[in-house]
């Protein structure tokens, strides 16, 4: 994910080393979501943010919502309030299901097309994918839009792979602007 927060990507490394130790990558995903839920409700993300709110309620409030989660979940969320990090939860879910995905092989293809895709098509996108990535399972996210006219626009983590004919109409067209000067 571009203009990821590098300390996201590092609470979620640790994260991952604690879902590994403890065999509860599921656990972890699930309490991690549980706390994204939890902050990106205004009233609580505001509370959680404001200056103006003792440390103890906060936690009282995190402990409150997160009944159900691990302990090592509540600590995380504890830390990310008292470093004043609780606007990147977002981001360490997202870093963490990205380093889980790679754990199991399993690779998330967002394609757009200017039409649905076909069977043959689908497993078509699925090799090549598969190839490129040596990932054991590929899932493929469809979207269509008319905007790109036709062909494809693959985008995996990252990589954006754009094969629409409308990049391939404004690529001919700024050569051709190019070389009429």
């Amino acid at each position: 994910m571009p203009g990821r927060d590098v300390a996201a990507k590092r609470y979620a490394q640790a994260v991952f080393a604690l879902a590994r130790e403890d065999g509860a990558f599921d656990r972890w995903r699930a309490d991690l979501q549980a706390l994204r839920v939890l902050a990106a409700d205004p009233t609580v993300g505001a509370f959680l943010l404001s200056t103006k709110v003792p440390e103890e309620r906060k936690f009282a409030a995190l402990e409150q919502g997160l009944s159900g989660s691990h302990p090592h979940a509540l600590n995380l969320a504890k830390l990310l309030v008292r470093k004043n990090r609780v606007g990147i939860i977002d981001q360490i879910a997202d870093a963490f299901e990205e380093l889980l995905n790679a754990e199991r092989g399993l690779v998330i293809a967002q394609v757009t097309t200017a039409v649905p895709l076909t069977d043959a098509g689908r497993s078509s996108i699925d090799a090549a994918v598969r190839r490129a990535t040596g990932a054991a399972t590929v899932e493929l996210r469809e979207a269509v839009s008319r905007d790109i006219l036709g062909g494809a626009v693959l985008q995996i983590g990252d990589h954006l792979v754009d094969g629409s004919v409308r990049t391939r109409l404004q690529n001919l067209r700024s050569s051709i602007a190019g070389s009429v000067r």
